[in-house]
This record gives structure tokens, sequence and C-alpha cells, in this order.
């Protein structure tokens, strides 16, 4: 069954409702006979991007360059304290660098705000701390940013999200009034909070569909399924076996991830272009290796 024409949200919603619920219904006897997973948390940050750890005892040398080719000029002054004290020598910068689809999916920090797929050149987690203690931006300052990147896309945004917890959605705001500027090496901007930010702009359309996701062999509740648009260069996270929307016609890649109680690797992995209706996709898991799996998300 398929929605065709203009539909509106509660149609979409509803449409979507009764394909899956059709998908699932034949197979309602054999439940018990699928194949069960668990939490794929562990496995996931098990790989997903470590924290670098930089520690400031002077505004001298900058700035400084993470793994990735991130830059960040720090700046003491413009910290503070929560309760607007001012901050000593010597303090930390903390950084992830997420530049790559696999590192965003081992992260679980999709590219997707208010709702909307974005074209993502990067996403960096960034943070000061001292004491143990987390510091703050005074009030209409900035710290100075590179993203590393050698692509020249234009109108980039700076966009603020905060770290996905568990089977929760995680989405991206923009500040349309600060911007990444192009540089030879990168997007660089003036950022006004920490956090997670992101290199970004909205990549959606007028048209667009969501896919349900549906099994005859196993049990998806704790299968982790993502959604790479290549031309858009956009990550999405599917939750409740349902995507966000995504424009039509467009070709996608869906990647799904499992681990069963042994702690053995599964994955489906297919390519598809999309059509202009709502439909449902059938994953079957099969057995992976880590190397097999990475090899996967590397060339997404």
């Amino acid at each position: 069954m398929r929605v065709t024409g203009k539909i509106t949200k509660l149609l979409l919603g509803i449409s979507l409702g009764t394909l899956l619920v059709s998908g699932c219904s034949k197979d309602r006897i054999d439940d018990s006979n699928k194949n069960e997973y668990k939490s794929t948390n562990e496995y996931l940050d098990s790989k997903k991007q470590k924290e670098q750890t930089f520690e400031i005892t002077k505004d001298g040398n900058l700035p400084i360059i993470g793994e990735q080719k991130t830059k960040i000029w720090p700046d003491k002054s413009r910290l503070q304290f929560f309760n607007g004290d001012s901050v000593g020598y010597p303090y930390f910068v903390k950084l992830i660098e997420l530049y790559t689809p696999k590192d965003m999916i081992y992260a679980q920090m999709p590219s997707v705000g208010g709702g909307d797929i974005l074209t993502t050149k990067g996403e960096i987690r960034l943070r000061a701390i001292k004491d143990d203690k987390e510091l703050f931006l005074r009030e209409e300052h900035t710290w100075q940013v590179l993203m590393s990147s050698i692509d020249t896309l234009t109108q980039m945004k700076q966009y603020y999200g905060f770290n996905s917890l568990y089977n929760s959605y995680t989405d991206w705001t923009s500040n349309l009034i600060f911007e990444f500027f192009r540089t030879d090496s990168g997007y660089l901007g003036q950022v006004k909070q920490f956090g997670w930010i992101g290199c970004d702009k909205n990549a959606s359309n007028s048209s667009s569909v969501k896919i349900g996701f549906t099994s005859k062999t196993d049990n998806l509740s704790n299968v982790a399924t993502f959604i790479y648009i290549p031309s858009k260069k956009s990550v999405m996270q599917v939750y409740n076996q349902v995507s966000g929307k995504i424009p039509a016609g467009i070709d996608i890649k869906i990647v799904s991830i499992a681990v069963n109680a042994k702690d053995s690797l599964f994955y489906d992995y297919k390519t598809m272009t999309l059509g202009q209706n709502d439909e449902v996709v059938e994953i079957t898991l099969k057995s992976t290796t880590d190397a097999a799996l990475t090899a996967v998300l590397d060339a997404l």
C-alpha cells in the first residue's frame, strides 16, 4: 500500500502505520521464533571517536589542532564559571571530532535538525574544563573554530546540538546569524557556545517520503538502523522502525547493526532509490565481523 499525491502529515503517519501493521501481521504467529538481539550501544560506544584533551597554560602557541585537523583558538579572557567568576590557568579544552558518516553512526549523532535532514561537513563536541567544572563563554563572546574540509560548499551555518542519549532523538538547532566561512583548509566560524557544534545547512525539500522497517527473521527492537544520503552528505538514525523525512526520488544507503547475547555481530546493508511514496523495507540480518562492518561504513 502506498499513498499517492500530496499527503498531509496525518495521512503520512497513518499510511506508514498501516504499512507496518500490514507487513508485520502476517508474521505475528512466528514472532517467538525471530532472532533476538541486545542493545548495540556498548558496541557502538567502543568504536566511536574518543575525546581529546588539551591543557592550556597560556594563550600563546595557538591554535590547538585536533587529530582530524580541527583548529581551535582558545581565549581565557572570554571564559567564565557558571556563577560568572573569571578563569585562571591552567584549564583544559576537550574535543570530539566527527567528520565521516562512519563516525557519526558510531557516535549516534545523525545530521537532522527540526525533522529536516542536514548537509553536514562535520560535527565536533567542544568543551572547556577547570577543576572538574564545565566552563562557559561569556555573553556576547566567541571562540574561533575551523572545521577541517577540502570541499567548497557555501552558506554553511552553525548548528548546535546535544549528545544522543540511548534510543533518543538527537536534534540540531541553527543560529542563522552565525555562519561558517569557506577557507582553503575548511570552514571558519566564531562559535557562541560549547557542546556539540555542526557545520551544516538544510538539505530537505518539499517532496519527501518516510520508510518503515520490518523483518520476517529478526526482532528489530534493539537493532540500530541508519540511512546515509550520499548526494546530501546526511546521516539519519531510525527510531521505532520508522525513518524521518527523506527527499523523494533520491538514492540512499541503509545499514542495520545488531549484537546478540553472545556478542556476535550482525548487519544488513542495502542501497535503493526512493520513489514518490512511503514504503516498507524488509531487513534480514546476517553474521559479520567487526572488520567487514567497518569496511562497509568506510565505503558510505
